[in-house]
């Protein structure tokens, strides 16, 4: 006679992707493991027992398996026996405070021209220094139009003067600045 949950509790099924198929959670009847190794709410090690076995003591004392770990090699999974709603509610919980202490880096941009002057450009500096300390990325880039390609290697000092006087603050992932189409590009990471 197979064990029937008493309340018929859904669990996360979705076959898109493999990070929601990582949030999948298996309880009760749906664990197929032979064995399972039990543990209770304070992560103590109760017993290894066969799945019958152990679903019915599950079932004895009015709470629900669920699964945390399979090891394919033993056949072995880790379960825990406990109330399947407290536990949902737990790991909701925790995955909400772990993305409130998650700052986001964010990666912010700085355009600069070939003729900009020095007083300007000090302006700028600072203000990248200012992203930099509160841990963002910098993206500092010239623009060149059509015949200002002529110009181009008065921008590349530019940038190699401007990423020289931010090296305390960020470290760039290039030696020189990188061309793409028509501009030219230094990032900086903070440190």
């Amino acid at each position: 006679m197979a064990w029937t949950p008493f309340i018929k509790k859904p669990y996360e099924k979705s076959f898109s992707s493999d990070s929601n198929r990582a949030r999948m959670v298996f309880i009760n009847d749906n664990i197929k493991a032979p064995n399972m190794m039990i543990i209770d709410d304070e992560k103590n090690n109760l017993w290894t027992l066969p799945r019958r076995r152990a679903l019915e003591i599950a079932e004895e004392k009015w709470l629900d398996l669920v699964q945390i770990t399979y090891d394919p090699v033993k056949m072995l999974s880790t379960v825990r026996l406990t109330d399947y709603w407290r536990y949902m509610y737990q790991k909701w919980k925790d995955e909400k405070e772990q993305k409130k202490k998650q700052k986001p880096r964010e990666m912010k941009e700085l355009k600069l021209n070939y003729w900009i002057w020095e007083n300007d450009l000090l302006l700028k500096i600072k203000k990248a220094e200012e992203f930099l300390k509160d841990g963002n990325n910098v993206k500092i880039f010239i623009k060149l139009k059509w015949r200002e390609n002529i110009y181009a290697q008065k921008a590349i000092e530019k940038l190699m003067k401007t990423k020289e006087t931010l090296s305390q603050f960020g470290k760039s992932q290039y030696e020189t600045p990188k061309k793409e189409m028509n501009w030219y590009s230094v990032i900086l990471f903070s440190k």
